[in-house]
């Protein structure tokens, strides 16, 4: 939900002149009983208006305006609801309290028929419908979002065999902040944003660590990607997309579709297909905690995307998100 100022049109003004016509009596020169009046004082009180409980001088120029405003009920916007976003997205979840199942703990994808994200009581992230947001002018209200936190070690995971089985490439796009609701901790060094649920095979873990993407795979230790930049200091979102392939990955990350930052990194020459059992918002690696983040959209295509289609569905995104244009 996005409130947007009004930039009032033509105001027009209405000027109207007032004037009062006084006409004098003739001397009285016999007043009739034989009365004469000592002293006699006329007064007129200048005009005035009222402010605050005290009287004024008339300003130069008066203005009144009528008008019926009323809120209850009613939203100024120009933004659709997430859910009525369709994406090229081959699955897509978007955070919603139709489709996140907090008694459940599963989040049920919005595109595609495909198993839901799966959590555990101790893990779950945590709905939250409230979220608030400013991109320039505009403000975003009532924003839906899955807060991950890692103090209490929130992620969730996903089997994509039976889809995605075999795959030698695939895209991640995510619309998220880099911060949880309930703040940072400082004292963590690396926070698993996306990796596999095991280190068997040929598999990618991407982390943020300083406020900056890395990737790890099977054959190449950690690589320094793209950086977060300003995102990490607003609760506005970022677009992020990550292009998986061999023998060599791509980071996308943005405010919007205008700016966009991209860095390629080798990722190993395995021949074998990609794993595609994946953890969200953590990692197989001990030394890596869980990430602090607020979700909105999380999307996975089905091939590579190239920058053109990357570009293309950050634009798509940034219609219901906001962002640059």
């Amino acid at each position: 939900m996005a409130t947007v100022p009004i930039v009032p049109g033509k105001t027009e003004g209405q000027v109207v002149a007032k004037g009062r016509a006084h006409r004098l009596p003739p001397a009285l020169l016999h007043p009739p009983g034989g009365l004469f009046p000592l002293m006699s004082a006329a007064f007129e009180v200048d005009e005035y208006r009222m402010m605050s409980g005290w009287p004024v001088p008339v300003p130069d120029c008066d203005i009144q305006i009528q008008c019926l405003v009323s809120a209850e009920g009613d939203v100024l916007g120009n933004r659709d609801a997430p859910t009525a976003l369709t994406t090229n997205a081959a699955m897509r979840w978007v955070a919603d309290d139709n489709y996140y199942d907090q008694t459940s703990l599963l989040w049920t994808p919005i595109q595609g028929n495909v198993s839901p994200w799966v959590t555990s009581s101790t893990n779950a992230p945590t709905l939250f419908t409230d979220y608030e947001y400013t991109i320039g002018d505009e403000r975003f209200v009532d924003m839906t979002v899955l807060n991950f936190d890692s103090n209490t070690h929130d992620f969730m995971w996903n089997n994509l065999d039976l889809i995605m089985g075999g795959t030698t490439g695939y895209t991640v796009i995510m619309v998220l902040s880099p911060n949880s609701l309930y703040g940072n901790d400082d004292t963590v060094a690396d926070n698993a944003l996306w990796g596999p649920d095991s280190l068997s095979g040929a598999w990618s873990q991407f982390t943020v660590k300083n406020q900056a993407l890395y990737l790890t795979t099977e054959e190449i230790p950690a690589q320094k990607g793209v950086a977060f930049g300003s995102a990490s200091h607003t609760t506005a979102p970022t677009y992020l997309a990550l292009v998986v392939s061999r023998p060599q990955t791509t980071m996308y990350v943005a405010s919007g579709p205008s700016k966009v930052l991209s860095k390629a990194l080798a990722a190993g020459a395995s021949p074998e297909p990609l794993s595609t059992r994946f953890w969200l918002g953590n990692g197989p690696f001990l030394d890596s905690a869980t990430m602090d983040m607020a979700l909105f959209d999380l999307g996975i295509y089905g091939n590579p995307l190239t920058k053109a289609e990357v570009v293309t569905e950050f634009a798509s995104l940034s219609t219901i998100y906001g962002g640059d244009s």
